[in-house]
This record gives C-alpha cells, structure tokens and sequence, in this order.
C-alpha cells in the first residue's frame, strides 16, 4: 500500500487517533482490532477523529425472533471457502442487517453482541458512524482508506439509522446507496444498523437485499425462560424460585428496558407497571 493516500493517520500522545485532509503525516501503522467511534471535527481542523469505544462488552444476548437467521448468516459470511468462491466470482464481500423495533428492545446489545464476536473470533475492526456535522462522507472515505491498509473484516454500525436520512435529505440517501451497493462500496463488510421507525427508511434501502439481506424486527422478549434468565441474577436473593417464575410469566412480551426497571422496582420495594403487588409475600401461601 502506498501512504501516501492516506494523509496523517497518526496517533496521538493520548492514545487517541486523527486524520486530516490538511495534514501530510503519513503512517503504515495498523489499527488493532476492536471497537472505534468516527466522529468529525470541524473548523479550524478539519479531521475525522477516532476514540477506543470502552463499552464493556456483552457475551451473551437474550432470544429474538430470527437471531437463527443472524447467526447463520454471520457464520456464513466468516466462511472461509465462501470468501473465496466470491472473490473468485469477482464481488465485495459484504453483508447488511437492519433492526427495528420501539425503544428498549435491547437492539444495541443485540449489536454488540454481533460485533464483539467479531472482534474476538476472526480480529474485526469495528467503527461505529457517529451522525455528526452532517461529515458522513468524510468518515467513510476514512473507512475505505483503513481498508486499503489493512485486511481485517470491518464491521459498520449505524445507530438509529432514520437519523441519517432525516438530517441529510436524498443527497445524503443517494450516498448511501453507493456505500451498501455502488462505486464506494467495499470488500469483506459487514454493515448493522438499527432504527425506531422503519418507515423513515427509504424503500430503496431496506427493500433491497444487496443492502440490507435481512430486515428484523426486534420485538419484547417472548420466550419466558429468556425472562427468567435476565431477572434471576437481580432478583435471586430476594425471591424465591417460584415468585421468580410468577414475575416471568407476567413479563413475556416486555422490552427489555422494562424488564431491567422492573427489577429495579423490585430492587427499590416500588410498584411496577406491571405487577401492583408488592415485593415482599405477595404469593398466597
């Protein structure tokens, strides 16, 4: 790869790392793998900026309708005989996923979940697209050029993806376009984004599976063993095995901020939303 390119990629004294259209600073430096926010910086300097995301991770997620699908598909994007049958055919590698659904179905921790084991299982560069000063353009041509330095898997996420459309209007759409499937594309990418109101989506976008393969809707958790699982460790000293199953039972469907401030209520000796008994005996006996 020739640098020269890629003007001031550097790091700084901080830890933290910079590129600027303005500088000359040039780097053959290698991100680590991990997970990175892009945000940009405008006057007087005019630079993409790149933080460490220092998020603890998430190893588990709870069940969703079609996470079967997702983990299929994540799977079969790894492949390595798949990767290799593509570039053969001559296409990018990539692949986009796109979840809705209201507030606090836990779509963020269901994309953390995916991302984090991508980093620890096959060294994925992470970058998370901050909606910022409208500067899209800029952080994803800073994408395309960390890809033509390095090889690992990239993973782009885009939280609360209408944001995007509803800031920056059809240029910003026609823009995208060529990112998921046009001249600014690039290989071995993942692409996860996550929205609220799925009909702020541009058909164009979502309804094309070259773009997004999967559209999922992320719903309350449905499953009350999944409930179980989430409420149990907050709730174990407190209750016993059958109140547990009571509150689980009562709580299929919810999101899972619901669930989590349920527990809370619980924690507080609160009336919840859900229940209007009391933490302490409300079992008969």
């Amino acid at each position: 790869m020739n640098t020269t390119d890629l003007k001031s990629f550097h790091y700084l004294e901080n830890g933290e790392i910079s590129f600027s259209t303005l500088d000359t600073v040039k780097t053959t430096k290698r991100l680590d793998s991990g997970s990175y926010k892009l945000s940009y910086i405008e006057h007087p300097y005019y630079k993409v900026e790149i933080k460490k995301d220092t998020y603890s991770q998430d190893n588990e997620v709870h069940e969703f309708s079609d996470k079967q699908k997702i983990d299929d598909l994540m799977r079969c994007f790894f492949d390595k005989k798949i990767i290799s049958t593509i570039s053969k055919l001559g296409f990018y590698h990539k692949i986009g996923v796109l979840l809705h659904g209201k507030e606090g179905t836990g779509k963020s921790s269901i994309m953390r979940y995916y991302y984090n084991k991508a980093i620890d299982k096959e060294n994925a560069l992470v970058f998370h697209v901050l909606n910022t000063n409208s500067r899209i353009r800029e952080l994803w041509d800073f994408i395309r050029k960390i890809r033509e330095i390095q090889k690992n898997p990239i993973v782009v996420i885009f939280d609360e993806f209408d944001e995007y459309i509803k800031d920056f209007g059809s240029n910003n759409e026609g823009f995208l376009k060529t990112v998921f499937d046009g001249n600014m594309s690039i290989d071995n990418v993942i692409f996860i984004a996550s929205t609220n109101y799925l009909d702020r989506i541009p058909d164009a976008l979502k309804n094309r599976p070259s773009r997004f393969k999967y559209v999922i809707d992320v719903e309350g958790i449905q499953s009350k063993d999944s409930v179980c699982k989430i409420i149990t460790p907050f709730l174990l000293d407190l209750f016993d095995e059958n109140e547990i199953n009571v509150f689980s039972d009562e709580l299929k469907g919810k999101t899972l901020d619901q669930i989590k401030q349920f527990c809370l209520d619980k924690l507080m000796d609160l009336e919840t939303y859900t229940c209007s008994r009391k933490k302490i005996g409300f079992l008969e006996k």
